[in-house]
């Protein structure tokens, strides 16, 4: 199972919305057109995504100074200080449309999101991640949570740390809008099996 950081102690996250819910009607956020991520494999435009549309990069000082108002343990904070230079918490990304391309070291990687609803500050709802997303069946499920403060992209992440089971009904059957703010179970999701949330901050590359 992938993780951005290659030490036990930090677990990455992504707080979304359960799934199962039912589908949202709202034609304001319905998904339509075409879209392409810069390097990527073609994905479709939803609007409910659009405000978070472009190139992101990680800002390593700011995700710690937020974790460290937020309450994370100092060791934990130490731990990946330690091998952040080498091993960033998290890559750049660019959005476009249901994905997000990764600009990882060495290959580039992928989320692509699902079942979003709109909460009155941020968008919910869950992600299928690929470490290769040249290599599909190598995947994780994350529960996620985008949101823009002062001009930056805060995202929020929960990892499934059961292996993805080829058989899960959502591998096939992803609706890009589902839920709302009312149904939303993603905080009261157990931990195990999902891992506690951590959130990571993002300059507009442009900035």
């Amino acid at each position: 199972m992938f993780r951005f950081m290659l030490i036990p102690a930090l677990i990455i996250l992504l707080m979304g919305c359960d799934q199962s819910s039912k589908s949202s009607s709202t034609s304001a956020t319905s998904a339509t057109a075409n879209d392409t991520p810069a390097g990527g494999s073609t994905s479709i435009n939803v609007p409910i995504l659009a405000p978070f549309k472009g190139k992101w990069n990680y800002n390593h000082a700011k995700t710690m100074a937020y974790w460290k108002a937020i309450g994370i343990s100092t060791n934990e904070i130490a731990e990946v200080n330690k091998v952040a230079s080498a091993f960033p918490p998290h890559p750049n990304m660019t959005l476009g449309g249901d994905l997000a391309v990764l600009h990882g070291p060495a290959t580039e990687g992928q989320y692509q999101f699902y079942a979003l609803h709109q909460h009155p500050q941020f968008v919910c709802g869950k992600a299928w991640h690929h470490e290769d997303r040249q290599d599909p069946g190598d995947m994780d499920k994350y529960l996620v949570r985008l949101e823009l403060r002062d001009g930056d992209l805060y995202l929020s992440i929960r990892v499934n740390e059961e292996a993805a089971d080829p058989n899960d009904p959502e591998v096939t059957n992803m609706p890009t809008l589902a839920g709302d703010a009312k149904t939303c179970t993603a905080d009261a999701e157990k931990d195990p099996p999902w891992s506690p949330s951590r959130t990571y901050i993002f300059d507009p590359a442009s900035k």
